[in-house]
């Protein structure tokens, strides 16, 4: 290793300290804010971290100007970092460290740890791109003004949520995703209107950030550090997420709120990471990817227009799901649930489903070229931009989960909304394209939706529940192997890993029978358990022999047409499956 390679290394560790030293700043002044101690050892504590942060920035900043004397992108940032620091030791030497002081303070971190941050990317990069600050492309400099906007958007969340924090309106609204029961309550006091404000920052922040990692792992998948600053950006705002819910639900001790601002803060510090990696990098000698330009089509009319979103949310998927969930809700009624409860959740769940089907086509674009099924996808040929699809994706799926919080319950707004998550970003962002066991992982995805019917109707799961989900999870393997084996070429160009691919197909077909096995199985557990009654038995038997029939032929003699024999019956199979089930429930 060189000289100038020991000094960027070790100027970049220093940089990366001095920033940590700031979140525990942030840590110990939140603590002693939730305990109200006063004098104590927390205020010691702090102004020994303070202390301690403003010398460590010193001395980077002189180290950045003496290494890096022509490079003001590196010594720039961190004699910067030295005012933002200056001015949090000035705010708590003259007891302004409350009230407003307190939003000028935390700004003034933000400020501090973001420079550092950018100062530790541009000393870790090569010296050759370090005067080079421009971005170049219009599709380059969108995403970077989309970086931009959604970091100016939290930092509004990290000042809304210190508001509510400071205000004592944590616990104005009692229950979580709701106020007392609705969206926004009648005739809400100061406090509610204060904490709600929070929570609608959250919804778009949390929208913002879910665009910024598909696009990340769409457009720049060969650059890791970009892709993992994405990936921990969307894992610690889920984190932050869960931990401002389990707050409230479970009224956890005061300093936990230290620990949701400290996170926030550690969000923020994941995008600043991002941001300036995609900044600083993209016109060195290793050139961002450019995003793929769309194939010229003539303009749309608005009824085409129309059709083609519509085509993008795969509606004959849509349909069985729908099935499903329906089917769920009659038997966890034991018979017909309400009108307008059957209405808002189908519709919620149509706008989950077609909302995953669309952000699914948005991330397989690549792919969805390379395979004769799949290349006349709106998406290839260019009748939608990545960016109209994106945000197409979004916004159902934001709908979604505003339809089941306001006319369903929140809980089936959690599973509907975890079922689009697991889909999009757990199965095709990372098992599809990554190991064989893709679809039985995958798998329980598609087994959300009756989860949802079920929680729709009772508010709770239960045993009954379960059944409905292991069904749909060991259903999946033998229907989605089938058609794997028809377009099995189609899988081997795109280079995914599906099991007719790595395996072949005398391995896939000996799989399908053991998954059929395991189903007709599982399928005749709700009667052994007295959840159903015979009526669905007699109908589960009849459904289970033929499918298990036409799994064992294509085992025994493999081919093409009874792969898709199997493939439409056991779309039929499932179908009717549910139906038995709510007709058995219905007529006890």
């Amino acid at each position: 290793m060189n000289n100038l390679a020991v000094v960027q290394s070790n100027f970049k560790c220093l940089a990366l300290i001095t920033a940590s030293e700031m979140l525990a700043v942030i840590l110990i002044g939140a603590l002693g804010r939730a305990a109200n101690t006063g004098l104590s050892w927390l205020e010691s504590a702090y102004w020994a971290v303070l202390c301690a942060s403003v010398l460590l920035t010193l001395f980077t900043a002189f180290v950045g100007w003496r290494n890096y004397r022509p490079y003001r992108l590196i010594w720039g940032p961190a004699l910067a970092a030295v005012a933002a620091v200056s001015g949090v030791a000035l705010l708590a030497a003259t007891s302004a460290s409350q009230g407003w002081g307190v939003v000028a303070g935390l700004l003034l971190m933000a400020a501090h740890l973001g420079l550092l941050l950018f100062a530790a990317i541009a000393a870790a990069l090569p010296s050759t791109s370090l005067n080079q600050t421009g971005v170049s492309g219009s599709s380059q400099r969108s995403y970077l003004r989309f970086l931009l906007f959604t970091g100016a958007a939290i930092l509004l969340l990290l000042l809304t949520g210190t508001v509510v924090s400071g205000s004592g309106a944590g616990l104005s609204c009692p229950d979580w995703p709701l106020c007392e029961g609705e969206i926004f309550p009648a005739n809400p006091s100061l406090e509610m209107l204060i904490n709600l404000t929070h929570r609608f920052s959250v919804l778009a922040v949390g929208v913002a950030v879910a665009a910024i990692v598909l696009q990340t792992r769409r457009r720049y998948p060969q650059h890791a550090l970009l892709v993992k600053a994405a990936t921990a950006l969307g894992l610690l705002f889920s984190a932050q997420v869960a931990l401002g819910g389990l707050n409230v639900v479970l009224k956890l001790p005061g300093f936990m709120s230290a620990a949701h601002l400290t996170l926030a803060m550690t969000i923020w510090g994941s995008l600043v990471i991002l941001a300036s990696s995609y900044y600083l990098t993209a016109k060195s000698t290793l050139p961002l990817e450019e995003e793929p330009e769309p194939i010229p089509n003539s303009p749309l009319v608005s009824r085409q227009k129309a059709a083609v979103y519509f085509k993008l949310t795969k509606p004959w998927i849509l349909v069985l799901l729908l099935i499903t969930t329906a089917g769920a809700m009659f038997i966890a009624a034991e018979g017909v649930p309400s009108i307008s409860l059957i209405l808002y959740t189908l519709l919620g769940g149509a706008l989950a489903a077609s909302g995953a089907s669309v952000l699914n086509s948005y991330v397989d674009s690549d792919i969805d070229q390379l395979m004769s099924r799949t290349s006349r996808r709106p998406t290839v040929t260019g009748l939608v931009t990545p960016q109209e699809t994106l945000f197409f994706g979004l916004s159902l799926s934001t709908l979604s989960f505003l339809v089941f919080t306001l006319f369903v319950n929140p809980l089936s707004a959690a599973l509907s909304t975890l079922g689009i998550l697991y889909y999009v970003f757990f199965y095709t962002l990372y098992l599809k394209r990554a190991t064989i066991h893709n679809i039985i992982i995958g798998g329980a995805a598609g087994a959300i939706p009756p989860l949802v019917g079920w929680t729709a109707v009772t508010h709770s799961l239960d045993l009954g529940a379960l059944y409905l989900f292991a069904i749909i999870f060991f259903w999946t393997p033998p229907h989605t192997w089938a058609l794997a084996l028809l377009v099995k070429k189609d899988y081997a160009n795109a280079r995914v890993p599906m099991l007719p691919v790595v395996v072949g197909e005398k391995e896939t077909t000996y799989q399908i029978f053991l998954y059929s096995i395991l189903l007709i199985t599982l399928t005749v557990l709700p009667f052994v358990a007295q959840v159903m009654g015979w009526l669905y038995l007699l109908g589960a038997v009849a459904l289970g022999v033929p499918f298990l029939y036409l799994a064992w032929a294509l085992w025994r003699n493999y081919q093409k047409s009874s792969s898709k024999k199997l493939y439409k019956f056991s779309q039929l199979y499932l179908a009717l499956l549910f139906l038995l089930m709510a007709l058995d429930r219905t007529l006890l």
